[in-house]
């Protein structure tokens, strides 16, 4: 039996509208993940402190890891996340060790360590919003590419 031009033209479409589809719905689906979830408006706090070390874990490659501070407040070092590396380096400034910051962010427990999933960020004049105070991620309607 013989494929015209238009069933493979039509196929072709069904295909891609279905993958368009599918890819649409992890994307919603994965703005309920758990660490979107981990940000609790009620334990908000303000802290001040000097970046000792700013890491990039998880992911497979550079532009899938998220970016974690470790913050030196008096005596105590405190992990702070921010949010994906590809939306931390699309900033108009980027941090660095030995910034001084002050940061309001949601205390939280994750792999049996306290952090600090942070709304904004502030160094001086410049200030990198992350959250809503509802704690719903400000990258959530940024696109990768």
């Amino acid at each position: 039996m013989k494929t015209g031009k238009f069933e493979m033209i039509a196929a072709g479409v069904f295909f891609a509208t279905l993958a368009g589809a599918a890819v649409a719905g992890l994307q919603y689906r994965n703005r309920f993940t758990v660490y979107n979830r981990k940000f609790d408006p009620e334990f908000v706090d303000e802290i001040e402190g000097r970046i000792e070390e700013i890491i990039h874990a998880g992911g497979d490659n550079a532009e899938d890891k998220g970016v974690e501070l470790i913050l030196k407040t008096g005596d105590d070092l405190i992990t702070v996340h921010l949010g994906p590396a590809w939306y931390i380096k699309h900033q108009p400034e980027q941090l660095k060790e030995g910034d001084k910051v002050l940061i309001r962010g949601s205390k939280t427990v994750q792999n049996h360590k306290d952090v600090i999933i942070a709304e904004w960020l502030k160094r001086g004049n410049y200030m990198l919003r992350l959250r809503f105070e509802n704690g719903h991620p400000l990258w959530n309607a940024w696109s990768k590419d």
